[in-house]
């Protein structure tokens, strides 16, 4: 008796690296983006007690967005991890960067591992992460690579088995990807940002992580930076408070030693989100808006944020595929089938010889 396996195969390939290198980095590059950092992140170090801070880089599909990585706090005062491996956590946000990376709206997204041998479930339990090579008649024995397992409820009423790792993600990469499977657009609504006079912000309003509400979980929320609230989605500034090094906005910086924004000039209040009518750089300069009463700026058209420095996001039409590039999407009760960004195998029915 003879079990046969029917697999089909689709190649995945990945859209861009990690945007995080070895090489030096120059001053002025560490002026335009504060906590920039190389992938030994040896520039973390100069930040907190010289431990608690790691490099961690986001994922993007745009080519122009280079080093796109920065120095991140491990944990914040609730006890929220950055998102790395099984830790559901935080990602690095970019309002104090230059204009282009202000787009970036990072997702802590669970990404499926085409190397991963066995993995490890919600539960603790370990199981077998089988992975079978293109064109490759027999298997070879690798060596352990283990990973995790996450359950994704589909809407026809199954579960897709995913095994991988969390890892910080583009948007615009995520849905390209669609790695939240059919909870992908539920997902961005959870974490949709502020709607405006046209104006639409972008994931937490730019000021925070779109993240599982839990390890594992399929459901996300915001995780904001120090200052903002959940509550809003990470909106309107509760506070002066900052902890990461790419907050405060366009005209303003954290000062890890302090804890606290430091505004530039034309900038003031918490956040550095009120604009100062007397200079000419409140707002990001005339062409962009103009400081009205309450030193709040009045933004031009499709343009908004604090000082009237993000362009508004586009959305593209929703994905309707079920399935994301690279992975399986399996009914619970089925044979498991192994995930990976390189390989799909779909285990169909089994022949008696």
């Amino acid at each position: 008796m003879q079990l046969k396996y029917i697999a089909v195969l689709v190649a995945a390939a990945f859209a861009q690296d990690d945007s995080s290198t070895d090489a030096p980095i120059a001053e002025a590059t560490f002026k335009l983006k504060p906590g920039v950092c190389n992938a030994a992140g040896a520039e973390c170090k100069k930040f907190g007690t010289g431990s608690d801070y790691s490099c961690v880089a986001v994922q993007s599909s745009t080519a122009s967005l280079s080093q796109l990585s920065q120095c991140v706090k491990k944990a914040d005062l609730t006890g929220s991890n950055i998102c790395v491996s099984k830790q559901a956590g935080v990602c690095p946000t970019f309002a104090s960067w230059p204009a282009a990376y202000r787009q970036v709206q990072p997702i802590c997204a669970f990404v499926p591992d085409p190397k991963c041998t066995r993995a490890v479930t919600a539960t603790g339990e370990v199981v077998s992460a089988r992975l079978l090579q293109e064109g490759s008649p027999t298997t070879t024995k690798k060596a352990t690579v283990e990973c995790y397992q996450q359950e994704v409820p589909l809407t026809n009423g199954t579960v897709a088995r995913v095994n991988g790792f969390y890892k910080c993600i583009d948007k615009e990469l995520y849905r390209q990807k669609n790695y939240g499977l059919d909870q992908t657009q539920k997902q961005f609504k959870a974490c949709a940002g502020n709607t405006t006079n046209g104006f639409q912000n972008g994931l937490c309003n730019g000021h925070g992580t779109c993240s599982p509400i839990n390890a594992f979980s399929s459901e996300y929320a915001c995780k904001c930076n120090r200052g903002y609230d959940e509550k809003d989605n990470c909106n309107v500034p509760t506070g002066n408070v900052c902890d990461g090094l790419g907050q405060c906005g366009a005209l303003g910086e954290c000062v890890p030693e302090t804890g606290l924004c430091r505004c530039k000039p034309g900038s003031m209040g918490d956040q550095c989100s009120l604009c100062d009518i007397k200079s000419e750089l409140a707002c990001s300069g005339p062409t962009s808006g103009k400081c009205g009463l309450g030193g709040k700026c009045v933004c031009a058209p499709g343009i908004g944020g604090p000082q009237c420095e993000i362009k508004s996001v586009t959305e593209p039409p929703a994905r309707t595929t079920g399935a994301p590039d690279g992975s399986s999407a399996a009914p619970s009760s089925a044979v498991e089938a192994a995930v990976s960004m390189a390989v799909l195998v779909t285990a169909a029915a089994a022949l008696f010889a």
